[in-house]
């Protein structure tokens, strides 16, 4: 008996839908009980091969059953894929996760620190040095920050003039410890300075 093997796969797929007539069936049900199947249609022989002898009148009720039992087979098919897509999705995000970690890591590759003439390489004792080096750094420019600011806020006069008046000052008290009136009203006068 040849077929058209189109016209049986349309039915294949027509019978898993559960859209196939009771005469329909029984034409897939002969076809796969005959030696000659196909090898692409073989996978379909052991789901046919209950019906070899044929389709008995049967109930209504008992070929919808049948039908809802393929319906329920191919939801546990489409959950077993997508539990295999979901598991393939996180072993995919621990990886990613695990590769940018390891990366995080590997920043003070090549680092290494000198004590007392001996270069240490290892990770586990350069790692907390360099930290903590990074930390007393960052204290240090806090707090030049915060003396660079109180400097800025009690002297708010321009520097040169706060340079001349200190050397005016100098000045003045080197010619208050001249004795001699006269000479040190000359230097005054020199120097410009009042008192």
């Amino acid at each position: 008996m040849k077929q058209d093997y189109k016209g049986i796969e349309e039915l294949i797929e027509r019978f898993f839908e559960g859209q196939t007539s009771n005469e329909e069936e029984r034409e897939l049900y002969a076809f796969f009980s005959e030696e000659n199947v196909p090898e692409h249609l073989l996978t379909y022989r052991e789901v046919f091969a209950y019906f070899e002898t044929g389709i008995i009148e049967e109930d209504f009720n008992h070929v919808i059953i049948d039908r809802e039992i393929i319906k329920s087979t191919r939801r546990n098919r489409m959950r077993i894929w997508v539990g295999i897509a979901a598991s393939l999705l996180l072993l995919i995000s621990l990886r990613i996760y695990h590769y940018t970690n390891e990366k995080e890591y590997k920043i003070y590759e090549g680092s290494y620190i000198v004590r007392n003439g001996v270069k240490i390489t290892d990770p586990k004792i350069v790692i907390p040095e360099i930290k903590k080096t990074l930390y007393l750094v960052q204290q240090q420019e806090e707090e030049n920050d915060q003396l660079f600011q109180q400097l800025f806020e009690t002297n708010m006069e321009d520097p040169f003039e706060q340079i001349v008046r200190e050397i005016n000052q100098q000045q003045l008290e080197w010619v208050e410890q001249i004795e001699d009136e006269n000479i040190r009203n000359e230097l005054l006068e020199i120097f410009k300075i009042e008192l």
